[in-house]
C-alpha cells in the first residue's frame, strides 16, 4: 500500500507541474525578440535591471519576483485566460517599469501586483478589451486593467478602452502614487478607483486625465482600516464626461484621516451628481461643472481637449495652491491657467 501511495503522489505533483505550465528564465541581462506560448516567470535578484523588449505574449502570463529594476518594453500581451504580467507575488519587487506594452484580450488582470511591489512605473500603454473574465465579479473580486497594491505607483500617458470587460476598474490602485495624463473610456465601473486596503502613506495624486463615459469616473473607499489611508488624496485638474451615477466619490471612512482636495477639474454630468462625498473637504475648488458640453473639440468621441471659446480657459486662474507644470499632452500651464486637463 504504501507503495502504491508514493507513486500516486509522484504521478500527481507531475501533473500539477505539467498544468503549471510555466518556463523558469535562465540567466540573461536582456530578452529580446521573442514569442512565448507558456508562462515565464523571472526570479531572483541575478535578473536585476534585466530587459525584456519586443516580445510577445501569447497565452501566456510573465511573473516576476525577488528582482529589481526590471524593465518590459515595447511588449505585446494577448488572449492570456489568467492575468498578463504579475509582479511581486513569488516575491518582492522594486522599481518594476513596464513602457510602450500592449494588452488585448485579456481574462484577468492585465497587469497585476503584490503590496510588495513599491516604486512601479507604467508609461505609454495601450489597453483594450481586458479583464474579461465573469468569475471575479460573480464573487465580487471584479478584474481591472491594471490592479495595483504597492506604494508609490506611477501610471501615465497610457490608454484604456473598457471595451467588453463586464465589471471592474481601469485602474484600480491601492496605495500612493501618481496617476495623470492618462486616458480612460468605456468601463463598467470606475475609470480610476482608489480603495484603500493595503498599506500606504503619503499621497495619492490624480491629475491631467481624460475619463470618458466610465459608468463613475473616480472613486476613493476603504475597507474601513484607517492605518492603510494615504495621508492626502489630491484630485486635480482632470476632464470627467460620464452620462449619469456619481463623478467623484470620496468615502466617509477618510474623514479623520485623509486630507483631501478635489479641485481645478472639469465635470461634464447630466445628472448633476457632481460629487458624493460625507464630510466636509479640505479643500474643492474652482472646478466647473456642467450638465452638458462646455466647449470640447468632440465630447461624443472622447477629444475633451478645449476649444478656444470654452468657459473652462482660464477658469482655474486664481488658484493659489498651483498647478500641474504641463497638462495631459505635454504642453505648459503658465499665465491663464484652464480648469481641466487641456491647457
Amino acid at each position: 500500500m504504501k507503495t502504491i501511495s508514493i507513486l500516486c503522489c509522484v504521478i500527481f505533483i507531475a501533473s500539477l507541474s505539467a498544468c503549471k505550465k510555466e518556463n523558469n528564465l535562465e540567466p540573461t541581462s536582456i530578452v529580446t525578440g521573442q514569442t512565448f506560448t507558456t508562462n515565464l516567470r523571472v526570479d531572483g535578484h541575478h535578473f536585476d535591471s534585466l530587459i525584456i523588449e519586443n516580445c510577445v505574449f501569447d497565452e501566456a502570463t510573465l511573473s516576476i519576483g525577488n528582482a529589481d529594476y526590471v524593465t518590459i518594453r515595447n511588449c505585446t500581451f494577448k488572449n492570456i485566460k489568467g492575468n498578463g504580467i504579475k509582479v511581486g507575488f513569488i516575491g518582492p519587487a522594486n522599481h518594476v517599469r513596464i513602457e510602450e506594452c500592449t494588452f488585448e484580450n485579456i481574462g484577468y488582470n492585465a497587469i497585476d501586483s503584490h503590496e510588495d511591489a513599491s516604486h512601479g512605473f507604467i508609461t505609454g500603454c495601450q489597453f483594450n478589451n481586458v479583464a474579461l473574465s465573469q468569475t471575479g465579479a460573480t464573487m465580487a473580486q471584479p478584474h481591472h486593467a491594471i490592479y495595483w497594491k504597492g506604494p508609490y505607483v506611477t501610471i501615465e500617458k497610457s490608454r484604456f478602452i473598457g471595451g467588453d470587460q463586464p465589471f471592474g476598474n481601469g485602474i484600480s490602485v491601492r496605495s500612493s502614487g501618481h496617476i495623470h495624463k492618462n486616458i480612460i473610456s468605456g468601463y463598467p465601473k470606475n475609470g480610476i478607483m482608489y480603495y484603500a486596503d493595503h498599506p500606504a502613506d503619503e499621497i495619492l495624486l490624480v491629475e491631467n486625465n481624460f475619463l470618458f463615459d466610465n459608468n463613475y469616473s473616480i472613486t476613493a473607499a476603504s475597507n474601513g482600516d484607517a492605518s492603510n489611508h494615504v495621508e492626502s488624496v489630491v484630485i486635480r485638474f482632470n476632464s470627467m464626461v460620464q452620462e449619469e451615477n456619481y463623478s467623484i466619490y470620496i468615502g466617509e471612512e477618510f474623514e479623520n484621516s485623509t486630507m483631501v482636495m478635489i479641485s481645478s477639474n472639469i465635470i461634464v454630468n447630466p445628472s448633476k451628481e457632481y460629487y458624493r462625498t460625507f464630510f466636509d473637504l479640505y479643500l474643492k475648488e474652482f472646478n466647473y461643472t456642467s450638465e452638458d458640453n462646455i466647449g470640447f473639440v468632440n465630447m461624443n468621441s472622447g477629444d475633451l481637449h478645449l476649444q478656444p471659446s470654452s468657459p473652462a480657459i482660464g477658469y482655474a486662474t486664481p488658484n493659489v495652491l498651483g498647478a500641474p507644470g504641463e497638462d495631459i499632452d505635454g504642453d505648459p500651464r503658465t499665465g491663464s491657467i484652464n480648469a481641466g486637463a487641456d491647457e
